[in-house]
């Protein structure tokens, strides 16, 4: 009896066996994601790990530089909502998570806050994240017909993380963002603020 088998069964298990992994890795999300992971390191992004939750406000530029030093801060002066310093850098994950950029921001060379942007694909798996390690956070109601993304709040050490919740918009940006307790209580006492001078 003949056992040997067919060629063409040997080469459809050989496509098989090669052409499987290949396609799962550039068709499927998941397989593409776990391509960037590797890839994009190799572009100059590197993978950034590191708490949010450990931020506080008495971090300086050079203590973010020392906790990244695989990443390429890009610093400048510029006015913003907290502060009038900003560091930039491209990244390519964060943690286990594809992403696209980290931004911090400084207030007389006192870290204020920090956002991190991530990719829309990966928004559902990193709000699991944070609700494992944080828990369910608060929710805020958007104002009626306002259009508004509902937004999660979770408190921290020190100030506040948010995020957006829900599915986001097409061309809204899937960030999580780190505000430090003076940071919250400017705007806070801004938005008092506000209000007293539109009543005056």
């Amino acid at each position: 009896m003949n056992t040997a088998l067919p060629r063409s069964y040997k080469t459809l298990m050989a496509l098989v066996l090669v052409g499987g992994p290949l396609v799962w890795l550039l068709l499927t999300t998941d397989g593409q994601r776990r391509t960037d992971l590797v890839l994009l390191p190799l572009f100059g992004r590197p993978v950034v790990d590191f708490s949010f939750t450990d931020m506080n406000s008495g971090l300086r530029e050079e203590d973010i530089r020392a906790r990244l030093p695989d990443v390429e801060l890009q610093c400048f002066d510029a006015p913003t909502p907290f502060g009038d310093r900003v560091c930039n850098a491209r990244i390519g994950a964060f943690g286990r998570l594809p992403a696209e950029a980290l931004s911090f921001f400084f207030s007389a060379g006192d870290l204020r806050a920090a956002k991190l942007a991530y990719r829309q694909d990966v928004h559902e798996e990193l709000m699991a994240s944070v609700v494992r390690q944080l828990g369910e956070g608060d929710t805020n109601q958007p104002k009626d017909q306002s259009g508004e993304s509902q937004v999660v709040t979770w408190p921290v050490a020190d100030g506040i993380l948010l995020v957006n919740a829900g599915d986001l918009a097409p061309r809204e940006e899937a960030a999580l963002l780190w505000l430090s307790g003076v940071a919250v209580a400017e705007r806070i006492e801004a938005s008092r603020a506000g209000g007293q001078g539109a009543t005056d």
